[in-house]
C-alpha cells in the first residue's frame, strides 16, 4: 500500500462511540408499535443507511405504516441526544485523525444525514479536521452502495486505489470495496459478528492503523 494518498474515515463506530444511540434511535419508535428491537437483532442492521434499515424493519415486522414514519422519529431523537450530549470518542480516534491529516489527504464518509454528521463533529470539535465531508443524503444511494465513496474519492481528486477507508461494519466495507477503495475494518460490539472477509486488514483499534507501515 505504498501508493496510498488519501484516508477516508467513517463516523459512527469508527471515530465516535455512537452506535448505541443509533440502535436506541430505532428501539424507541418501534416500542410505539409493541416491538422490542434487541441488540442481537440490530447486529444485522448496523452500518446500513437509515432508509434501508427502515424499509427492512417495516417488512420484517409487517408494519402497516408509511415509509419515513420510523426514520423521522429516529432523526428527531438522534438530533436531540447529540445536541445534549458529547459522544464518547472511540479509542485512538483523535490520535489517528491527527496523525493522518499531517501525512495524507483526509475525508469523512458517513451514511448519516449531513445535518446529523455536522452536529456530531461540531460537538466533539472534530469538524476542523475534515475539509471534505460526504454524507448519506449527498447521494441518491447511501451505504452499502459505493456512491458515497465514489464522491469522496472525486472530492479528494484521487484514484480509488490511492485511498484507504476505515469502516466498522460489513456494509461500509462493501461500499468502500465496491468503489475500488482499500479498506481496513475496525469492528465494534455491534458489528463484530458481521462478515469482514473482503477487508484488506481487520484491526482491533485505530492504534494499529497509526502503527501500520504504509
Amino acid at each position: 500500500m505504498n501508493n496510498i494518498k488519501g484516508i477516508i474515515f467513517d463516523l459512527d463506530g469508527v471515530l465516535f462511540d455512537s452506535e448505541y444511540y443509533q440502535y436506541l434511535g430505532w428501539v424507541e419508535p418501534l416500542r410505539d408499535y409493541g416491538i422490542e428491537l434487541t441488540k442481537e437483532m440490530y447486529f444485522d442492521y448496523a452500518g446500513k443507511s437509515g432508509k434501508q434499515i427502515e424499509e427492512e424493519l417495516i417488512k420484517n415486522f409487517n408494519l402497516k405504516i408509511e415509509q419515513g414514519t420510523l426514520l423521522n422519529k429516529k432523526k428527531v431523537l438522534i438530533e436531540k441526544w447529540f445536541n445534549e450530549k458529547t459522544m464518547p470518542i472511540m479509542p485512538y480516534a483523535k490520535e489517528a485523525v491527527e496523525y493522518f491529516k499531517d501525512n495524507f489527504k483526509i475525508a469523512l464518509c458517513s451514511g448519516g444525514d449531513r445535518e446529523e454528521v455536522i452536529t456530531k463533529l461540531s460537538k466533539n470539535d472534530f469538524l476542523k479536521y475534515f475539509p471534505i465531508i460526504v454524507a448519506g443524503n449527498d447521494v441518491s444511494r447511501s451505504k452499502p452502495w459505493p456512491d458515497v465513496y465514489l464522491l469522496a474519492v472525486e472530492k479528494l481528486n484521487l484514484k480509488p486505489s490511492e485511498c484507504l477507508a476505515f469502516e466498522d461494519t460489513q456494509y461500509g466495507l462493501q461500499a468502500a470495496k465496491d468503489a475500488g477503495v482499500n479498506c481496513f475494518a475496525v469492528p465494534n460490539e455491534y458489528s463484530i459478528r458481521q462478515d469482514f472477509s473482503r477487508a484488506d486488514k481487520v484491526l482491533s483499534s485505530l492504534k494499529e492503523a497509526i502503527e501500520f507501515k504504509f
